[in-house]
């Protein structure tokens, strides 16, 4: 049996028990009607011997663990449990790539963001120059600048934020490391030139950043939101740090400790009045500063 049936098998198993709790019967109708749907030969029997092999093989591959409740003699994933973030959103994509599928045609019941992020012709070059130390070679374009400059780096990570995606990477024109849009990314060339590991713990530098930038010192941050756009707040954080101090019939304050760098300035004032800056002070001028310069434009 190929390779790629047992992964889809595995895929369908997750995708079903996350949904809800299931027994073995509905678990092995859902993975045989989905296999069907793929024109796959199902004339195999997928028997309880069968998934406690996926069941194994799930947990070696992915890391999630499937409970079985005796006493309602049901199957279940605890999601909370899933920390790898590429894991969640590979099987995002997965069971959004088929509920379209089964929809046979996207219009009129399913309208794509046109916006795309660019550069992600890059992330496959990148990741095996990352993962053979190789140097990489490219141009760069910052968007506030109107010339490009030719860089020679090492590259450490790839690293997502706001649906653009950035390469991580010692440059070797100062020694520093930084970040790169992979959308201002041009002529990109894989060297053969290897270059020896480079210390540098990405998740604990960017810990407290807000997207990618940390020029500025983190500091904890105190925010305060209307009821129901602080709704939005709890069901999607504004970031990993983020804690509930206090809820009220009509407002709820958050505590984050962040860098308060530009990137979190705009994402605070996308909100309008359903926020408030508590803490620091040298937040509440920025903001004030800000708003302010809003108020003279228009007048």
């Amino acid at each position: 049996m190929s390779k790629l049936i047992y992964f889809k098998r595995y895929l369908y198993v997750i995708d079903r028990l996350r949904s809800r709790p299931c027994s073995f019967s509905e678990l092995q109708d859902h993975v045989m009607h989905k296999l069907e749907q793929d024109d796959i030969d199902t004339t195999f029997e997928y028997a309880i011997r069968t998934f406690e092999r996926d069941k194994k093989d799930i947990t070696t591959l992915f890391g999630i663990v499937i409970q079985y409740n005796r006493k309602d003699k049901s199957y279940t994933i605890d999601e909370e449990e899933i920390e790898d973030q590429s894991v969640t959103r590979m099987i995002d994509a997965f069971s959004i790539h088929h509920a379209l599928q089964e929809g046979n045609k996207l219009s009129p019941s399913v309208f794509l963001e046109k916006r795309k992020s660019l550069g992600t012709e890059h992330i496959y070059g990148i990741i095996h120059a990352i993962q053979n130390l190789y140097l990489l070679q490219f141009t760069h374009q910052k968007h506030w600048e109107d010339f490009s400059t030719q860089r020679e780096v090492k590259p450490i990570a790839i690293k997502e934020s706001q649906h653009r995606w950035y390469l991580v990477a010692l440059d070797k024109k100062d020694d520093t490391v930084k970040t790169f849009g992979l959308d201002r990314i041009s002529n990109l060339k894989i060297t053969d030139t290897k270059f020896k590991p480079i210390v540098y713990n990405v998740e604990k530098e960017f810990k407290h950043a807000f997207g990618v930038e940390t020029y500025s010192p983190a500091e904890k941050v105190l925010l305060q939101f209307s009821k129901q756009q602080g709704k939005y707040i709890k069901s999607f954080p504004l970031h990993e740090s983020q804690q509930i101090i206090q809820e009220t019939e009509d407002k709820i304050i958050v505590e984050i400790f962040i860098h308060l760098t530009n990137d979190f300035v705009m994402e605070l004032l996308k909100y309008g009045s359903n926020v408030e800056v508590l803490e620091p002070k040298s937040l509440i001028a920025i903001m004030k500063e800000r708003v302010l310069e809003m108020v003279n434009m228009y007048q």
